[in-house]
């Protein structure tokens, strides 16, 4: 793809929509073999946006799906905006790409712990392994569309590979 002038802001909706699919799909499928599609969203809006600390697994809220979701898909494109700027920024400025790292080490973990903030309850509906899964698989296609749609950065990467001392 070519690299061109583009809005920052459409880029990271598109680059939030793919991480927040994937997390959605995963998460989708994990409910399905159990025998309670839609269960996470269902939850996570009654604990997170409702305030229920101890919301019954077997119970579906309908609306705490559909702002759940609205919740997270908007979450999930704020962060696509943020990453396309550390993108760009690190594209012009070679030193920057350290701070990929550090920001998928946050992404992993800092929803698991805000669940455990908010409630001891889904710390047995949401195993790690099935957060962290999720988020590496968002992790990953957000990572795979941008690595796609910048080739400037794979350009400064070749250029000056990590480690490496800037030139000049």
């Amino acid at each position: 793809m070519a690299e061109g002038r583009h809005s920052t802001i459409a880029e990271g909706t598109d680059v939030g929509v793919i991480g927040a699919l994937a997390v959605a799909l995963w998460f989708l499928i994990l409910d399905t073999i159990a025998g309670h599609p839609l269960q996470t969203p269902s939850l996570l809006g009654q604990v997170v946006l409702f305030g229920r600390s101890s919301p019954e697994p077997g119970e579906f809220v309908f609306g705490a799906v559909l702002v759940y979701t609205a919740f997270h898909f908007m979450v999930f494109a704020l962060l696509g905006i943020g990453l396309v700027a550390l993108v760009h920024w690190a594209t012009e400025n070679s030193v920057v790409r350290y701070a990929f790292v550090p920001v998928f080490l946050v992404f992993e973990v800092m929803f698991y712990g805000l669940l455990r903030v908010l409630s001891q309850r889904t710390d047995a509906l949401f195993p790690f392994w099935a957060v962290v899964g999720a988020n590496t698989l968002a992790a990953l296609g957000m990572g795979f569309y941008l690595w796609r749609r910048h080739p400037a950065l794979r350009q400064s990467l070749r250029d000056t590979p990590l480690g490496a001392a800037p030139p000049g």
